[in-house]
């Protein structure tokens, strides 16, 4: 069986969960995921539907729903013990309450996975690596978010994401490991 670390791993070369992704319709997502999701909007032209960790996001820019980014938040699973969808638990397995980003680049970097650390913008910033096969960010807890975190340690995973547009200068990247 799959482990917690294949998940974050096949997300992070893909950008997809479980096969659906960017440029996806909001009726692709409950197929693979289920039913079991909310719905929320903040404009007219929003739409996300949040299925436990995972967020799709969706924009209306020309009269069709289409999936401009993808947020997985692991940094939640401490929360609830309902965080992890039924589909992807049936094929990854139990998901603990921390995920150290240690574990998943080691997964990585074992598969020959490009990993590159983004310069941080300022102090108050996440860390961040970027996995460019994917296109996904992995944003981490670092010495700042600490206390607004107790139940995550530096370096665990908040948030990995994906979205349409992104473009990284290459200044601002540098390889890790």
């Amino acid at each position: 069986m799959s482990s917690h670390l294949d998940f974050f791993a096949d997300f992070a070369v893909t950008g997809t969960v479980l096969g659906v992704g960017l440029g996806s319709g909001p009726d692709d997502w409950p197929g693979v995921l289920g039913s079991d999701f909310h719905e929320a909007s903040w404009t007219d032209r929003h739409l996300v539907r949040q299925f436990g960790f995972v967020d799709a996001n969706f924009y209306d820019g020309s009269g069709e729903w289409v999936c401009d980014s993808v947020n997985v938040r692991p940094g939640q699973l401490h929360r609830f013990d309902d965080m992890i969808p039924e589909a992807i638990g049936s094929r990854y397995g139990s998901f603990p309450p921390r995920v150290p980003f240690e574990e998943v680049a080691n997964r990585l970097v074992s598969a020959g996975v490009e990993i590159y650390h983004v310069s941080r913008v300022n102090v108050a910033s996440l860390e961040q690596f970027w996995i460019p096969d994917g296109k996904v960010m992995f944003s981490l807890i670092s010495e700042y978010q600490r206390e607004d975190f107790p139940a995550l340690r530096l370096g665990d995973v908040y948030e990995a994401s994906t979205t349409t547009g992104v473009d990284i200068a290459a200044e601002q990247l540098t390889r890790y490991r």
